[in-house]
């Protein structure tokens, strides 16, 4: 067997053993997240794959509609994009921070660089993180970040 057939082989043994058991290393149950992002197939995603670490998910499309979900009730962690149709994302976790009676923990993924990505820690990020990001490394990062 050749060296990319082994590979494939082992990534469908691994897929496989996700779909059986329906997880990756760690679990979210019970978690609150704030999705915000105005791309629908990444906040889908989220969502999806959030729900499925057993986290109650929220989504919203805008900077204005996550700051009125936020206004409303608390969330454990907020995942935020940078660049939103309305208001940057630095200002929706100002604005969620403001609000928020515990402090949620912030996660920002984002396409943008500098000076975003420093706003974004100046504003209450815990994390920061550059599109694309691979799923098992983002859980493997918010497991202990929330269990602090």
């Amino acid at each position: 067997m050749s060296n990319i057939h082994a590979r494939a082989a082992g990534r469908r043994r691994s897929l496989a053993a996700f779909l059986r058991y329906g997880r990756v290393m760690a679990r979210l149950d019970g978690v609150r997240v704030l999705v915000v992002d105005d791309t629908k197939d990444i906040r889908d995603v989220f969502t999806q794959l959030l729900a499925g670490e057993g986290a109650e998910v929220i989504a919203a499309a805008t900077g204005d509609e996550a700051v009125e979900i936020a206004k409303k009730r608390d969330f454990d962690l907020l995942i935020t994009d940078l660049k939103l149709p309305d208001i940057s994302g630095d200002i929706v976790i100002r604005h969620v921070m403001a609000t928020a009676r515990r402090r949620p923990r912030v996660v920002v993924v984002t396409g943008q660089g500098e000076p975003f990505l420093s706003r974004a820690r100046e504003a209450g990020a815990d994390l920061v993180l550059s599109k694309p990001v691979a799923w098992t490394d983002l859980i493997n990062r918010l497991v202990p970040m929330l269990a602090a």
